[in-house]
């Protein structure tokens, strides 16, 4: 995985991503936060996938929701491994 940060102010950050997976992820988990995020595709003969959030505290709440992708993946490990039990 590959991501470069396009534009960083408060209010905003936009991150490019080499797959798109991780990308909707990150946008999901940040919508459920009630944050305005989404991606896209900038442009469809160049690889790369981008989200964009947009917020107060727009870093901040980036690195809320990457903080809370590693609890949620480490409760679906958890679940996961019980099940194969």
């Amino acid at each position: 995985m590959e991501f470069k940060v396009i534009e960083k102010k408060k209010n905003l950050v936009e991150i490019e991503f080499d797959e798109k997976d991780i990308a909707i992820a990150l946008v999901g988990v940040l919508s459920n936060n009630g944050v305005d995020a989404y991606t896209y595709e900038p442009h469809p003969l160049i690889r790369g996938f981008r989200a964009h959030i947009e917020a107060d505290d727009a870093m901040g709440e980036l690195k809320k929701a990457i903080s809370g992708m590693g609890s949620d993946w480490t409760q679906f490990r958890k679940a996961f491994d019980a099940k194969l039990k």
